[in-house]
């Protein structure tokens, strides 16, 4: 590889790495205020995102009515969510928690089914193990939604900051650069 590649590919991953555990560090420090931002920011997101929509939808001429006005009642409603997410951050945070408990619960008792009826290629006890541990999971996040938010954001904190080390510990060596 030549030296200048090798150069730039040094500076994107200490810059990514650098990037990925300040942010992870913030998560950990601060996780209510981490999540309410990224709720902004979303809502921003589907703001613009319901904008263009409807931008579209209107001047879509030569486009069939049926997609320009589906498109546009879609970009209404992306918009609005979104000026939900700006007007109370934590309402679509809430959402997400309540539909990650429901998903863990589905996802155990889906397991508990496989693990009793059997199906090629798992074992019954730990599918069964699985499945419950999925469901009293699912319940917890039910029982507990901002706190789940907290914790998962608390664990995708420290995973960021693991994998921003293990990326300056995995740099290529200066001497690389050189040649």
């Amino acid at each position: 590889m030549d030296s200048r590649a090798v150069r730039t590919f040094r500076v994107f991953v200490v810059v990514t790495a650098v990037v990925a555990i300040a942010l992870g560090i913030v998560a950990v420090v601060w996780p209510r205020p981490t999540l309410a931002l990224l709720a902004v920011v979303f809502g921003v997101y589907l703001v613009v995102s319901g904008a263009l929509r409807v931008f579209a939808a209107v001047r879509g001429h030569g486009t069939a009515p049926v997609w320009r006005w589906s498109s546009g009642v879609v970009g209404v409603l992306v918009g609005l969510a979104g000026l939900l997410c700006l007007v109370d951050p934590a309402v679509p945070l809430v959402v997400y928690a309540v539909l990650t408990g429901v998903g863990f619960i589905v996802e155990g008792a889906v397991s508990i089914v496989g693990a009793v009826v059997g199906h090629p290629g798992s074992s019954r006890v730990p599918t069964a193990v699985s499945g419950v541990l999925s469901v009293l999971g699912g319940v917890a996040v039910l029982l507990a939604p901002t706190l789940a938010l907290a914790v998962f954001t608390v664990l995708a904190g420290i995973a960021l900051v693991v994998v921003g080390a293990a990326a300056l510990l995995l740099l290529p060596p200066r001497a690389a650069a050189r040649r």
